[in-house]
């Protein structure tokens, strides 16, 4: 009691707003858990599981598994699946729990290098903490626990460290450990995708502009991300040769051709410009400040990834996105030296909420299956095995896994049989005889390895994506093919799929023990 009354009235209301901040932030996290129910586990995050089990297993990557990712993909998510058979729980509920903890380990370990530089606006920013939280665990939608959604929350520190190293206070310099500890976090973006290196790069020029010298550039951080990817791309050439000789000339000659550039200008380019024209009008006159600066050059440097991918999925996006809206947050923190204490118009505020909502839409589609379909698939056999025909890696998962079916083929879908089917028909409308034939001899390679691999693992249930016509179409071309469907009846359906289950008079499917890897 004593200590309470001796406090002064700063230290108390520095408590209160400490305490406040905290339970906002527990409050948001239990907003989240049932949030995120609307998206359940991902399709690209339950394949990632599927393939860190069979890894775990005993499958070769790359070998008995073809995966269009570099290994640092399992790698992220071997851990947590990992954990979870050891202690007998669902690896997708420890795959969540994961990602809320990296979440909260990368924004935690921000706010400690923000109080450490001690930054004019952290007064405020201590108070929107639960916003920036939000910002990592409700805002990400179908991108919750992608790749990049982890990569970004870790790499907040290293921003937050080159805000500091751009203006430092009152000769305040970061330590040792604190610095190479931002460098390993920062490491993560770029070892999930080597281009995301411009995310570094772009705000390390900002600072060594904002300094006048070349040694920002030479910062400890810098040396550890760098020696992190120099180790990692040696283990690739040593561990895994096969993903540079064998699967990467095939992405660059399928999966890399292809894109959807007008949709992603269409859904991302318009809010996003809209996003980085707020930035001014939301503090009219007043420069930014160095963290604003590094957020936004970081975002920036981010669309240059998204263009490049041209895939347009939401979790490409998210890197610029998730950056620029913190870049918002944090101009709205910043104090106008002209007016102390002066708070922002209630009109701006609301302008930035519409930014944000707008933002957020690309993020609010969710591919999860309809529980009706998984009671009916799961009430007509159970633990099947499970064969896929279609391109889209979100007809086969999280399907396969809420059935607790087992996946019997090496890739995600037949993305590859697709891509070199459209590749032909592009090169035979623009004349490339050549071309098409290669493309063709893609396609027809894969469709007799598909069709040889139903037949040797017999699938117990098909899963038939529905608007995969041009696959579909080529499959029944094959006399192997329709007579092997002859032996399945549909048992369920919705409007993205079509599921068919081997009729029980027929030849019983192998065990999944006997179909794995």
């Amino acid at each position: 009691m004593a200590q309470t009354l001796d406090r002064s009235p700063a230290d108390t209301s520095g408590a209160g707003v400490a305490t406040r901040t905290l339970v906002l932030c527990l409050l948001v996290l239990a907003a989240a858990v049932p949030w995120q129910i609307r998206w359940g586990v991902i399709p690209d995050t339950s394949w990632a599981i599927t393939m860190a089990e069979r890894v775990l297993s005993g499958s070769r990557l790359y070998v008995d598994l073809f995966e269009v990712n570099p290994p640092f993909t399992p790698w992220l998510f071997m851990p947590a699946v990992a954990l979870a058979q050891a202690l007998g729980l669902s690896p997708e509920v420890v795959i969540h729990v994961y990602a809320y903890a990296v979440c909260l380990i990368g924004l935690g370990f921000a706010a400690l290098i923000a109080r450490q530089a001690g930054f004019a606006e952290n007064r405020a920013l201590l108070s929107m903490l639960p916003l920036f939280l939000a910002l990592l665990v409700i805002f990400p939608g179908n991108a919750f626990s992608e790749r990049e959604h982890l990569g970004i929350a870790l790499f907040l520190p290293l921003l937050v460290l080159m805000a500091w190293r751009a203006a430092p206070a009152s000769g305040a310099r970061p330590g040792m450990l604190v610095a190479m500890l931002a460098g390993l976090g920062g490491s993560v973006l770029l070892l999930v995708k080597p281009y995301y290196a411009l995310v570094v790069f772009a705000p390390a020029l900002y600072v060594a502009w904002q300094r006048r010298s070349i040694l920002p550039l030479l910062a400890i951080e810098y040396w550890v991300i760098g020696l992190v990817c120099v180790a990692y791309a040696v283990a690739v050439m040593l561990l895994y040769p096969e993903f540079l000789s064998v699967i990467y000339p095939i992405l660059a000659d399928t999966y890399m051709r292809m894109g959807n550039m007008q949709g992603l200008l269409i859904a991302y380019v318009p809010i996003y410009l809209i996003a980085l024209l707020i930035l001014r009008f939301l503090r009219p006159g007043l420069p930014f400040s160095p963290l604003v600066s590094v957020f936004t050059q970081a975002s920036l440097a981010a669309v240059v990834p998204l263009i490049y991918q041209a895939k347009g999925w939401p979790y490409h996006a998210f890197p610029a996105f998730s950056l620029v809206l913190a870049a918002l947050l944090l101009r709205t923190a910043q104090a106008d030296p002209s007016s102390p204490g002066k708070a922002m118009e209630f009109g701006r505020k609301l302008l930035l909420a519409a930014v944000v909502a707008a933002a957020a839409i690309p993020f609010m589609k969710t591919q999860k299956p309809d529980a009706e379909l998984a009671a009916k698939i799961e009430a007509a056999a159970r633990q099947p095995t499970v064969a896929l025909i279609g391109s889209d890696i979100a007809a086969g998962h999280p399907l396969t896994r809420m059935i607790g079916g087992t996946w019997i083929s090496r890739y995600c879908s037949d993305w590859l049989g697709e891509s070199a089917l459209y590749l032909s028909a592009v090169a035979t409308r623009d004349g490339n005889k050549e071309a098409a034939y290669h493309y063709r001899e893609i396609a027809d390679r894969y469709i007799d390895g598909k069709l040889a691999e139903l037949e040797t693992k017999r699938p117990m249930m098909l899963i038939i994506q529905k608007n995969d016509s041009v696959l579909a179409e080529e499959l029944s071309r094959h006399q192997d093919y329709v007579r092997f469907t002859q032996d399945y009846r549909p048992i369920a359906e919705d409007e993205t799929v079509r599921v068919l289950l081997r009729d029980a008079r027929v030849s019983q499917a192998p065990s999944p023990a006997a179909t794995s890897d």
